[in-house]
């Protein structure tokens, strides 16, 4: 075999051992999600840290690509959430209309929620940070379930980062 095919194919194995060793966190570590604010250092917040917050439970139905879903979820607010990680001012409101919420799974999947939607002086939308479904653990990872959605696109299942951002103008 050249030396160029070799190279590339044992680079190609390297990488997908780094991939599996990288994905293979224990369950205490995958249930963190870190959370980034404007001018403010990432926050990580384990399970035990949402497990002290106060919690919501909703009922959701929303359409996937396997057909409809319905269940019961539990979490802490994310709105909470983003007020213990201290990414968010609850009194400053214009700040709270012109930033968004990037919701990024381990996946790599993402969704964006606007932070008036989950702020309780505008819209007041009870998004969660689900520890638990049908009344049963989320066995190590936590998802993010977005109510009255007709889509289940928003709801990120194991959720690793929150990016609260400011919103971007493509003009100046």
């Amino acid at each position: 075999m050249p030396a160029r095919p070799l190279f590339i194919a044992l680079a190609a194995i390297l990488a997908a051992v780094a991939i599996a060793s990288s994905c293979a966190a224990e369950p205490s570590e995958a249930a963190a999600i870190i959370i980034v604010g404007p001018s403010r250092a990432p926050v990580s917040l384990g399970a035990d840290e949402l497990a002290r917050m106060p919690t919501v439970r909703i009922n959701v139905a929303f359409v996937t690509e396997r057909g409809t879903h319905a269940a019961s979820f539990e979490g802490p607010l994310l709105w909470t959430v983003l007020e213990q990680a201290g990414v968010i001012d609850p009194a400053a409101h214009r700040d709270q209309v012109s930033r968004s919420v990037l919701l990024l799974g381990r996946d790599g999947y993402r969704a964006v929620l606007g932070l008036g939607e989950i702020a309780p002086e505008f819209e007041g939308k009870q998004v969660i940070v689900a520890e638990r479904m049908d009344d049963q653990p989320l066995d190590g990872h936590l998802r993010i379930v977005v109510p009255l959605d007709k889509r289940g696109g928003r709801s990120v299942r194991d959720v690793a980062r929150i990016e609260v951002a400011e919103a971007v103008s493509g003009s100046r």
